[in-house]
This record gives structure tokens, sequence and C-alpha cells, in this order.
């Protein structure tokens, strides 16, 4: 078999579909047919499969990284990746007979094989795709933390711009309400000020006036005196 064939046939070792999980063909399928999925996290403008079917999607899209990664690190000689692939040709679903006639035919081209060799040959696959996997995952909770570092300084800074806008606001408030007192009073002062100088404009007003009365009184006293002289001394 070809190396670009090698992993085909056993997708099923690596990807277990359950029931009502959809073929890759079909998860396309839907995604292309699925309807605008209208809420706060997926935009009303594009469509949308799904989050299930977008789950599953991605699934099966590391399944196949991770087959191609299998298929790249294929072992030499007639391993475990040769037997699963012959055990699944067999049947989707291999009972116990199949896996014993599986072996019985793998021995006739490899001669050496044994259940021990198979099981060392998939605990070498299964290190590589722990490996693997677990770098990716590691990768993810990096990339993780590191968002979180980020949102938690984005939002520490904006709660503090928060914080210094509410102080600015209860200062402006406080000045605001001073200034409203000082209006007040001045207004108060304001509507004062004629009672406060009507008194003093009285006063002035009658000082003013006994002294025009006083100047008459005097002068009329003189003139008369000045009028006596004439006719009687003169």
């Amino acid at each position: 078999m070809a190396e670009n064939d090698k992993g085909f046939s056993f997708r099923q070792l690596f990807f277990r579909e359950d029931k009502g999980t959809l073929p890759r063909e079909d998860v396309q399928k839907t995604q292309s047919l699925a309807p605008v999925i209208k809420n706060d996290y997926i935009s009303n403008d594009n469509e949308q499969a799904p989050v299930e079917a977008q789950n599953q999607s991605l699934v099966q899209d590391f399944v196949q990284r991770l087959q191609g990664l299998i298929n790249q690190n294929n072992q030499p000689g007639f391993d475990f990746l040769e037997f699963t692939e012959s055990l699944f040709e067999e049947k989707q679903n291999p009972t116990p007979e199949v896996y014993k006639t599986v072996f019985r035919i793998a021995q006739k081209i490899d001669k050496s094989l044994t259940p021990s060799k198979l099981l060392d040959s998939a605990m070498f696959y299964k290190n590589l795709v722990q490996r693997t996997a677990d770098g990716e995952i590691d990768k993810g909770v990096s990339k993780k933390q590191a968002l979180q570092t980020e949102k938690d300084t984005e939002k520490n800074n904006l709660n503090n711009g928060l914080r210094d806008t509410q102080a600015k606001i209860e200062q402006l408030t406080r000045q605001i309400q001073e200034l409203r007192n000082q209006e007040t009073a001045l207004s108060g002062q304001l509507l004062a000020i004629d009672q406060k100088y009507d008194g003093k404009f009285s006063d002035i007003d009658r000082k003013v006036s006994a002294i025009r009365n006083a100047k008459e009184q005097v002068i009329v006293s003189i003139v008369d005196i000045e009028a006596g002289i004439k006719s009687n001394l003169s």
C-alpha cells in the first residue's frame, strides 16, 4: 500500500462516531446550510454552524492531524499500524476471531511478530500522540493564561480609570454644590442690599432737608434784620 494511503482505512480506530455524530462530509453540509444563530456570542451578520457541529468538526480536524503525524512516523516493518489497517479492512467492529485471524495472517508476513511487539508498537504511537497533544494543550493553556493576564490588565486599567473619573465627578459635584451655596448667599445679599442702604439714604436726606430749612430760616432772619436796618437807620 502506498505511503499516502496508510492510516486511511483504520480511521475508525482514531475517531469513533457515536450515535447522532455526523460524518465529516455531513458536518460540512450542515455548516454550509446552517441558519444564522442570533445570540451575544455569534455575529448576526455571518452564517454559523451549530456549536456542537463546530466542536465536532474541530475534533475531527485534530484527529486527522494526529493521524497524519502517526502516518509520518510509521515504523519499518509490519507493526501496529499495518495490523490495525488489516484489522479494519476485515470488519469495522472486529470480533476476537477477526483479531486472531488477522494476527495469523500477519505472522505469515513477519514471522517475528508477537502480541508483545504489537503492544510495544502501539505504545510508541500512543506516546507520540500523547507528547504531541500535551504540547498543543500546554500551548493552549499558556495562550489562555497570557490572554487572561491581558484581560486582567485591561480590566484593571479600566477600573482605575473609572475610579479616577468617579473621584473627579465627586470633586466637581462638591465644587458645584459650594458654588450653588455661594450663589444662594449672594442672591440673598443682593435682595437685602436695598434695605441695607435705604435707611442710610433716608437719614442723609433728612439731614440735608434739615440743613436747607435751617439755612432758609437763618437767611430769612438775616434778610429781615437787613431790611430793618435799611429802613430805620438810613
